[in-house]
């Protein structure tokens, strides 16, 4: 009972949850439904219509939480279109018979219970998918922190062989993707690789090789020919167009 009724605070006190009742009270005071705006001042429609919508809120939070958590526990979206739909069976009625006893005489308009069903149901699908939006931030935000891929270049490869890029290859449509866990093949041009593997810190050393800096062990010459040895072992070569690089970073 104690982690439902915990549950309860967090959901009610959640910042979706918050941010939308806040504005759809907020929206509700000022435009006046059900013929209001005429008839009643916006200092009586705050008194009404504020502890209205903070009912209907509570009532549909309890909905949604004994849906999500004793009867769909493990389908979330389903859970939270049957919490919906039930709030927006079981509402309606008592929004109905609170109302003209709150506003008292004044001329309203006869809204249909079908109608009032239809827009309790759009409201509690809305937030639902704020909340399920927010759910999906707070999880990528939590999967950047335990390590998630830094580049695009990663994400089209298997989380077992992903690693740090060491250097990527051409071969025929190919490129050859060389990570600290093994080398991976992709159809992917080479620009679009190099593009990709951006922002870790490499350059093109070769019209058909791109090296990450961390992964130069060493330069070695072969007469006028360069190559660089990485740390995984492999050998590749530096054309004349592109030995200024090594230059410029002091390396020859």
């Amino acid at each position: 009972m104690m982690g439902f009724k915990r549950a309860l605070v967090v959901a009610l006190c959640s910042r979706v949850s918050i941010i939308f009742w806040t504005f759809l009270t907020f929206f509700v005071v000022i435009s006046g439904p059900f013929g209001s705006y005429h008839s009643i001042d916006l200092a009586r429609r705050a008194l009404i219509f504020v502890p209205t919508l903070g009912l209907v809120m509570l009532i549909g939070t309890l909905i949604r939480l004994l849906v999500s958590h004793w009867i769909l526990p493990a389908a979330p979206r389903l859970a939270s279109l049957g919490a919906a739909l039930v709030a927006a069976t079981l509402l309606p009625p008592l929004v109905l018979a609170l109302l003209p006893q709150l506003l008292g005489g004044a001329d309203l308009v006869q809204l249909a219970p079908l109608e009032l069903a239809v827009l309790i149901l759009g409201i509690f699908l809305a937030q639902s998918a704020l909340e399920a939006q927010e759910g999906q931030g707070a999880s990528a935000d939590r999967a950047v922190a335990a390590g998630a891929p830094k580049h695009r270049l990663l994400h089209r490869i298997e989380p077992a062989r992903r690693g740090e890029v060491l250097a990527i290859s051409v071969r025929d449509h190919y490129v050859d993707v060389q990570t600290g866990k093994g080398t991976v093949s992709l159809l992917l041009r080479f620009a679009d690789a190099m593009a990709e593997v951006d922002p870790q810190a490499g350059l093109q050393v070769h019209r058909s090789y791109w090296v990450a800096w961390e992964a130069i062990e060493a330069v070695e010459r072969e007469g006028v020919k360069l190559y660089l040895k990485l740390r995984h072992g492999a050998r590749v070569p530096v054309s004349k167009n592109h030995r200024y690089k090594l230059e410029a970073r002091g390396l020859i």
